[in-house]
């Protein structure tokens, strides 16, 4: 299943979990860079961010809101 961008809008500002789909997860608090300036760090446009990881929707095979459950990694 593919996440569609309009669902992974919903989350931004929400801690997740992200599984990618070569099966790598990473948890922490979801942004979105809307362009190239100060205001984003000066990160690749039209990317999501968690730390200092910057990826697009394709990349993502799942995402879950993180609660009191948490990923089987280390957290960022």
């Amino acid at each position: 299943m593919t996440m569609k961008k309009e669902e992974l809008m919903k989350l931004v500002g929400a801690r997740v979990c992200v599984t990618f789909v070569n099966g790598q997860k990473i948890e922490g608090a979801l942004g979105f860079t809307k362009d190239f300036s100060a205001l984003y760090g000066y990160r690749k446009p039209g990317y999501f961010t968690i730390g200092a990881y910057d990826f697009k929707v394709s990349h993502i095979k799942k995402v879950t809101e993180v609660g009191h459950e948490q990923c089987s990694f280390t957290r960022l």
